[in-house]
């Protein structure tokens, strides 16, 4: 992520000036012990090794050069006497820091080249997997939306919803990168149970029997038990967490009024939170076999009801105070996919 290499970058700057003040510190130690005739020198390898496998070859091998530079021709070998060094010796003892930062960092270099490209791999395989989960749940999704853009629409307004949570202090500590790509990606699952519903149900045209609303019901557990027997084998896999969290709980209700567990308030995982006030928002701005669309302002009326009760009020908030933002990206994307 973008976000998480500068990061890395700067970190790796703060760590080649430790290494240098620590290089600083290590010569003050050496003169102050005597010379270069003590133990003290063989110190000056880690913040060599510590440049090199952080900021990479060149800015190691200069480090190195620099570092025997500083116990070279004026570092005394007696510093009471001020008995000189021979001129081999610094030198050896500086081509030994060079070899030693090269070695390293073709170590290094061939470590991270293999890291990449296992990573490489994995993604790969991440991608398909994910590639295929998604042609499941649009083919899932094909059988209730009309516009076929319903996952895509979740997906990202769930994404925006999460992104301005992250600026209250509450979530500040919560929510990060890895939240919000999770959040992004899983929220398409919430509804694969509905694979499970009969037809006769599922595109009923008019208003469902209490019988008949019990059985759509299912979809939460269906869903949530299908993913749960995939996390049996890939145990701690995040995006399956979510999954199943959101495919649980999106229909819960912040009074405790929802399905399938009657969880309340903060029981309610917040991803499933964020989901709720997302799919609601989605549903209520889409055409069904049993309604036509309502209009965003509609929606918000709606959704300013359910605070409190329906949906978390803090979540709510935050949508009511970025509307602008959800009604533009919502517009956006179904016109995209129109087109």
């Amino acid at each position: 992520m973008p976000m998480w290499n500068h990061f890395k970058s700067i970190k790796n700057y703060q760590l080649l000036i430790f290494s240098y003040l620590l290089s600083i510190l290590i010569a003050f130690i050496i003169y102050m012990s005597g010379g270069t005739h003590t133990a003290y020198p063989y110190f000056m390898n880690i913040p060599i090794i510590l440049a090199t496998f952080t900021n990479g070859k060149i800015k190691g091998l200069i480090h190195a050069v620099i570092s025997g530079l500083l116990l070279g021709p004026y570092m005394p070998l007696f510093a009471d006497s001020h008995t000189e060094q021979k001129p081999l010796n610094w030198i050896i003892r500086l081509l030994f820091f060079v070899l030693m930062s090269l070695i390293i960092g073709f170590l290094s270099d061939y470590s991270k080249k293999e890291y990449e490209k296992n990573n490489a791999i994995t993604k790969e395989i991440s991608d398909s997997h994910m590639a295929t989960i998604y042609a499941l749940v649009k083919l899932s999704e094909s059988r209730d939306d009309e516009t076929g853009t319903h996952i895509e629409r979740v997906s990202v307004l769930c994404k925006l919803l999460t992104e301005k949570l992250l600026h209250l202090p509450k979530y500040a500590n919560y929510i990060d990168d890895r939240f919000i790509e999770n959040i992004y990606k899983a929220s398409a699952l919430h509804d694969i149970g509905k694979v499970g519903i009969p037809d006769r149900i599922l595109l009923k045209p008019g208003k469902l029997t209490d019988e008949e609303f019990e059985v759509i019901k299912r979809h939460t557990v269906i869903g949530a038990n299908t993913l749960l027997e995939v996390q049996k084998k890939y145990p701690n896999n995040k995006f399956l967490e979510f999954g199943i969290d959101i495919t649980y709980y999106h229909h819960e209700k912040w009074n405790g009024k929802g399905y399938p567990f009657g969880l309340s308030k903060e029981e309610i995982p917040l991803c499933a939170r964020i989901m709720a006030l997302v799919d609601v928002y989605d549903a209520l701005r889409s055409k069904r076999v049993y309604k036509e669309p309502y209009s965003h302002e509609e929606s918000l009326e709606i959704i300013k009801e359910g605070k409190g009760s329906h949906f978390d009020p803090e979540i709510t908030d935050v949508f009511l105070e970025n509307e602008g933002e959800f009604k533009e990206l919502f517009e956006r994307i179904t016109m995209n996919f129109e087109v």
